[in-house]
């Protein structure tokens, strides 16, 4: 493999190699890497993988304890379809960890709430409040049963686990926004923190502000360097989410006159969520 240490930096921006040690399948084109080491993360902190002659991508970081790192990838484009192909025992380049992570809270009533593969870096976030004597309730949405996953993570990490399905075939028929309507309606709810698509991110927001609550949300944005030098990831308020984020308050996402509205592509393109 070519040496991953091309960049240099303050900040860890240079590539190092790791070994993938294990994969499994989540849902239809939804996939974990398991990969040896550390990178010393934080939850709701983000890298960059490289695969070599092909592309580098940036990832939230499913996992990083116990000597592993674990992804959760989606199968969406050219990058993550040559990774999908690897085998165990190959090397890929991660660099990292960038960006704002989730904060922790000591033993407050927490709730997560994840949209698609947006689940698994909650599921991060939650070992962390267990760890300051939180109760964590994680809230899972999907369009479906076969499309929901971590639901077994977070149930065996001893999370109160609920779940929506648009179809109704699995938990509650409807979004996670109605779960957590009912949550706020009945329960002292210390802090909402949330990962997934960017509409139910801002709903999920507005709700918490008409409540009260501390929420916050981490935004995905074009990002290339990862450390605030190419501008890629800047929102139309002028944050580079890289660095001021991907997390931030819920309150002040719902400032950016882009959130939950539009994003832009690798040209500069408005792309509608």
């Amino acid at each position: 493999m070519p040496c991953c240490k091309e960049l240099h930096h303050p900040l860890n921006t240079e590539f190092q190699a790791f070994t993938i040690k294990d994969f499994w399948e989540e849902a239809s084109n939804i996939r974990t890497f398991v990969f040896e080491g550390t990178l010393g993360a934080k939850p709701g902190q983000f890298c960059m993988l490289w695969i070599p002659g092909v592309d580098e991508k940036p990832f939230s970081i499913a996992r990083d304890y116990d000597g592993e790192i674990w992804l959760t990838i989606c199968k969406v484009g050219p990058a993550t379809e040559e990774l999908f192909t690897l085998k165990k025992g190959d090397k890929i380049g991660l660099r990292g960890p960038f960006g704002q992570g989730f904060s922790t809270k000591k033993k407050k009533n927490i709730v997560l709430v994840g949209g698609g593969y947006g689940t698994a870096p909650l599921h991060f976030t939650g070992k962390a409040h267990q760890d300051e004597g939180c109760d964590v309730t994680m809230i899972i949405g999907a369009r479906s049963e076969n499309l929901l996953i971590w639901t077994d993570k977070c149930e065996a990490s001893g999370f109160r686990t609920l779940v929506a399905t648009n179809d109704g075939s699995r938990g509650t028929e409807g979004f996670t926004t109605h779960v957590l309507e009912k949550l706020l309606a009945e329960e002292k709810i210390d802090l909402v923190q949330t990962c997934g698509p960017e509409k139910m991110m801002k709903a999920l927001s507005q709700m918490c502000e008409e409540k009260n609550v501390a929420c916050e949300v981490s935004i995905e944005r074009y990002m290339k360097c990862g450390f605030g030098i190419c501008g890629q990831c800047v929102t139309e308020s002028g944050e580079k989410m890289c660095q001021t984020g991907p997390v931030v308050p819920g309150k002040k996402a719902l400032s950016y006159p882009d959130f939950g509205e539009y994003h832009r592509g690798s040209e500069g393109q408005k792309i509608s969520w």
